[in-house]
């Protein structure tokens, strides 16, 4: 639980450390992006302890086990504390969106980023308000202020480029006879956002050895 600690720890954006060195308690402690970064991972953890609870001997290890390895997963550190190839789908899945969150702007963590995640959100909840009330005029804001059109548009921009990339890799991962999807995604997740293990025959076990030589090209490239 402790490098479990430590690893949200590094996942946290730095400036939040500089506050705390300046005593802006309020500024570092009520940050909307840390807040959601640690609700993700505490969801995360929940959900999945009493997905595999009938794995372990008692509810203390599986909550240890998948503390660490949430943490582990969402910081992009990629260590594996056991064989979570053998977790039922649905911890796998979450384990698997994890991948793409990452940790938050401004920390050592790969990923999308939490506050990219959330600024996504909050754009789809505007273009949906607007939908329903045309002449409405919405404003997005984060860690209370308002976010300018110009980062807006970036970040538009930024999804369906990360997203191209991935579909790209995936389809020529795809060319492999020996590997299933489960693999060659968790694969081209893994490897594009900086986490290390990923699901299947590349899982926390196995190793990406069996991919070809333009397989590993690409996945060592991204």
């Amino acid at each position: 639980i402790v490098i479990g600690v430590f690893m949200l720890l590094f996942g946290i954006n730095f400036n939040l450390y500089y506050f705390l060195l300046l005593r802006r308690f309020r500024d570092a402690f009520c940050s909307e992006e840390m807040l959601a970064y640690l609700g993700i991972v505490g969801f995360s953890t929940v959900t999945i302890t009493l997905n595999i609870l009938h794995l372990y001997d008692n509810v203390g290890t599986a909550l240890r086990t998948a503390f660490f390895q949430v943490s582990s997963i969402i910081t992009t550190t990629g260590y594996a504390s056991a064989d979570f190839n053998l977790w039922p789908s649905l911890s796998k899945a979450v384990l698997l969106l994890l991948m793409f969150v990452g940790g938050c702007a401004g920390s050592t963590a790969g990923g999308l980023k939490v506050s990219r995640v959330m600024l996504l959100f909050k754009l789809i909840r505007r273009e949906l308000r607007h939908m329903l009330h045309p002449r409405s005029v919405g404003v997005v804001k984060l860690e209370g202020k308002r976010v300018d059109n110009a980062t807006l548009n970036g970040v538009s921009a930024y999804f369906p480029i990360y997203f191209a990339f991935i579909a790209g890799i995936f389809l020529i991962l795809s060319l492999e006879p020996n590997f299933n999807i489960e693999s060659n995604l968790s694969a081209t997740v893994s490897c594009f956002n900086n986490i290390g293990p990923g699901l299947g025959l590349v899982g926390p076990v196995q190793s990406y050895t069996g991919y070809s030589n333009l397989s590993k090209f690409v996945l060592s490239m991204v």
